[in-house]
C-alpha cells in the first residue's frame, strides 16, 4: 500500500487542476488510515469501516470507493472528503498494478527483492520501515509541510463521515503528529533499500491520472443512480426481528439480576437500561429475517431499483457491525445496493441522498420522511396514519408499483 507521503502527493498532482485548499485536502487524504491510532473504548477502530471494505467480494481486500462518492457525493467539494476518496481510488490502484511490480515468491515465501539483489520476505519492513525512508524523500520533493494536530487550529474544517473516528486524527496520539514527528524531512535523507525515488515519482504520476479517470467513471454512475427509483429500507424491526430478541433478553436480564424492578418503565440514561444494553446489545444486533423479505428485496432489485438498507445503530458500539451485518444477510439470501449504518440524521440522510420511498417500522421516521418529500411505506399497523401501510413483506412490491404508478400519472399531467 502506498504511504501517507505517497498518497500527499497524489492529492498535490491533482490538485493542479482542482486548486482546493492543500492542506484540508492533504488531511483528508492521509484521513482514512488514522484507525491505527485511535484509542480502545473511544469508539471506531476498524480499518474494513475508514477503508469501506466491501466483504461481498470474497477474494482480497477491496476499497468500495463507489459507495463512498455515492454516500458522500454532496460533500465532495469539500476538501477533506475528496482526499479521503481519493485516498480509497489510491489504495486498491496501487494494491491491484503498483505493489505487484516489486513483490515476488521465492521458495514459496512472499517477499522484496532489494536492490542489492537480497530477498527479503518481511512485509512490515517494507510498508512501515523502509518507506519511512522514501517518505521523507518525497516530502521533501513535494514539499509537504507539517500538519497542524489540533481540529480547533484548522479554518472551514468539516467532517461527518460516519465510518472515521477524529480521535485517532488529531491531538499528540494522532496521525498528523505521527507524520510530522516521524516523515518529515531532516538534513540526512536516506535511501530506501527497494526502489529510487524517481520510480516512486513515476507511480504518483500515473496514479493521478488513473484517479482522474476513475473521477469519470464514479460521475458516470452517479447519474445512472440518480435515474433509478432509489428505496430506503429500516433493519432493526422492519427486516429483522429485532424487538422479539430485545423482550427475549430483556426477560434473561430480569432473571439474572434481581435487583431490577421488572414493572418499573425504564427510559435512556436509566443506570439499569444502559447496563442491559451494554451486555446484550451484540446479542440483539442479528435477528431473524422477517417472511417475505428475501424475495421482496429480489423482486425489487431485478426491477433495477436502487435499495439501500438503512440503520441508525451506533458504530462505536458494536463490535465489526458492518461485516457481521453484510454476513448475516448473505447467509439468509437477502439481495441490496448498499448499506448505511451509524448516520446522525435519518432525515438528513434521506433529504441529501434524494431517496424517493422509504420503508420503516418507525412513525416518527415516517413523518420526517415526508417532511421531505420522500413517499414512506410504514411497517406495521397504526390506525393514526393514513398513509401506506403494511406488515406483510409480500404486499411491499406491489405497493412500491402503486407509488410509482401514480407519480407518473401526476408527471403526466
Amino acid at each position: 500500500m502506498p504511504s501517507a507521503r505517497i498518497h500527499e502527493a497524489i492529492v498535490k498532482e491533482l490538485n493542479v487542476d482542482k486548486k482546493f485548499n492543500e492542506l484540508l485536502l492533504r488531511i483528508g487524504t492521509v484521513a482514512p488510515d488514522c484507525w491505527r491510532n485511535v484509542e480502545p473504548e473511544s469508539g471506531v477502530k476498524d480499518k474494513y469501516l475508514t477503508h469501506f471494505w466491501n466483504f461481498r467480494i470474497k477474494d482480497g481486500q477491496a476499497n468500495d470507493y463507489k459507495e463512498f462518492y455515492l454516500k458522500y457525493y454532496n460533500k465532495l467539494n469539500n476538501p477533506f472528503y475528496f482526499g479521503y476518496l481519493v485516498h480509497l481510488i489510491v489504495d486498491q490502484y496501487w494494491k491491484t498494478f503498483i505493489d505487484p511490480k516489486y513483490e515476488i515468491v521465492e521458495n514459496g515465501i512472499k517477499g522484496f527483492r532489494l536492490k542489492n539483489g537480497k530477498f527479503h520476505d518481511n512485509e512490515n519492513w517494507w510498508g512501515y520501515f523502509d518507506s519511512l525512508k522514501m517518505q521523507k524523500q518525497i516530502a521533501k520533493i513535494y514539499k509537504l509541510d507539517i500538519f497542524p494536530i489540533n481540529k480547533e487550529d484548522l479554518i472551514d474544517f468539516e467532517c461527518n463521515i460516519d465510518e472515521l473516528n477524529l480521535s485517532g486524527l488529531f491531538g499528540t496520539n494522532g496521525t498528523l503528529n505521527y507524520i510530522n514527528t516521524n516523515i518529515t524531512p531532516g538534513e540526512v535523507i536516506e535511501e530506501s533499500e527497494i526502489y529510487d525515488v524517481n520510480q516512486v515519482i513515476s507511480h504518483i504520476k500515473e496514479t493521478a491520472e488513473f484517479v482522474k479517470q476513475e473521477l469519470k467513471k464514479l460521475s458516470i454512475i452517479k447519474k445512472e443512480n440518480d435515474n433509478k427509483i432509489k428505496i430506503a429500507v429500516d433493519i432493526d424491526d422492519t427486516i429483522l426481528c429485532t424487538k422479539e430478541l430485545e423482550d427475549l433478553y430483556w426477560q434473561e436480564f430480569l432473571k439474572n439480576n434481581s435487583n431490577i424492578d421488572p414493572n418499573k418503565q425504564y427510559v435512556w440514561g436509566d443506570p439499569e437500561l444502559a447496563l442491559f444494553w451494554k451486555l446484550y446489545r451484540e446479542k440483539m444486533a442479528f435477528g431473524k429475517v422477517k417472511p417475505g423479505v428475501k424475495n421482496s428485496l429480489q423482486q425489487l432489485i431485478n426491477n433495477n431499483y436502487q435499495v439501500d438498507l438503512l440503520s441508525a445503530r451506533p458504530l462505536d458500539k458494536y463490535a465489526s457491525l458492518k461485516k457481521k451485518l453484510v454476513e448475516h444477510f448473505e447467509s439468509n439470501g437477502i439481495q441490496y445496493n448498499y448499506m448505511n449504518l451509524g448516520f446522525y440524521s435519518k432525515k438528513e440522510f434521506l433529504e441529501e441522498n434524494k431517496y424517493d420511498i422509504l420503508i420503516d417500522n418507525d412513525l416518527r421516521y415516517i413523518k420526517e420522511a415526508e417532511s421531505v418529500g420522500v413517499i414512506p411505506i410504514l411497517f406495521g399497523k397504526d390506525e393514526s396514519y393514513n398513509g401506506y401501510q403494511t406488515d406483510n413483506w409480500d404486499e411491499i412490491p406491489l405497493l412500491i408499483s402503486d407509488i410509482i404508478n401514480k407519480q407518473n400519472s401526476k408527471q403526466k399531467k
